[in-house]
């Protein structure tokens, strides 16, 4: 028995940006998520909740079953991204996708910033990375 009684199946995932527009121009327009939910916190919930210091945005859209919610902090944090052994945490997030092949020419033609090629993890199964506008690492797996 899980400790966390959830009510869904899923989780929500939280990214920090520099700027909630262009980030919402990119997760909203270029990818077509929808924005199910916009949130302004102060300061005064921030603190109490132990989540940051001081207020922040974020706009909620929704991927699938997963709510991916971009939070643009007043106090404009640094850039914490990389590769994936560049540094421990939260590296990049994935879309399971109907073709792998078709989403790396879709998002190549937008001028997504594609970090690689296609490559075959195990026989039948494609990956391919891509960043957004703040360099947070995406991913795309599926078949060919």
């Amino acid at each position: 028995m899980s400790l966390l009684k959830m009510t869904k199946d899923s989780i929500d995932i939280g990214i920090v940006v520099k700027d909630l527009d262009v980030a919402e121009k990119f997760y909203g327009g270029t990818l077509g998520l929808p924005i199910v939910r916009e949130v302004a916190l102060s300061a005064d919930i921030a603190r109490q909740s132990g989540c940051a210091g001081g207020p922040f945005n974020f706009k909620a859209f929704q991927a699938g079953d997963v709510q991916l919610k971009v939070v643009q902090a007043e106090a404009g944090p640094p850039s914490g991204t990389g590769k994936i052994d560049e540094a421990t945490g939260v590296r990049y997030f994935t879309f399971s996708v109907e073709s792998v092949e078709e989403a790396f020419n879709s998002l190549k033609a937008v001028g997504a910033a594609m970090q690689g090629e296609i490559a075959e993890v195990v026989p039948g199964r494609f990956i391919c990375f891509f960043a957004d506008p703040d360099g947070n690492l995406l991913e795309c797996v599926g078949p060919k």
